[in-house]
């Protein structure tokens, strides 16, 4: 598993702006050889494990991609985990969707999938 360490490892990412999205204390990992990214703004996008960005942050928040697709939100707020002392969170939202390795929205019709 190659896991995102600094920026200047990755140009292509930094040079277009953006910094490997943060996780578990360091930079996110590349799952399903794809890695979140974040812009100023707090947007989630994603770049390859070479580091090329392929969909470009507009998320408000996205999971790891895994099986090709990976769970995506415009909107939402963070959530602190009760008990965690400020520690965990977690994305709260009413619109999540999900979107392949190239960031087209995908349509779910079975519930068990979402």
């Amino acid at each position: 598993m190659l896991i995102v360490t600094t920026d200047r490892h990755y140009p292509s990412v930094s040079k277009a702006g953006y910094k490997p999205y943060k996780y578990d204390n360091g930079d996110d990992y590349v799952s399903d050889g794809r890695y979140r990214i974040v812009d100023s703004e707090g947007k989630i996008g994603y770049a390859t494990q070479y580091n090329v960005v392929i969909i470009p942050p507009r998320f408000a928040f996205g999971f790891p991609f895994k099986d090709g697709r990976a769970k995506v939100t415009d909107s939402g707020h963070l959530e602190e985990v009760e008990g965690s002392d400020g520690e965990y969170h977690y994305w709260v939202s009413d619109n999540w969707y999900w979107i392949d390795k190239m960031g087209n929205r995908l349509e779910i019709y079975n519930e068990v999938d979402r």
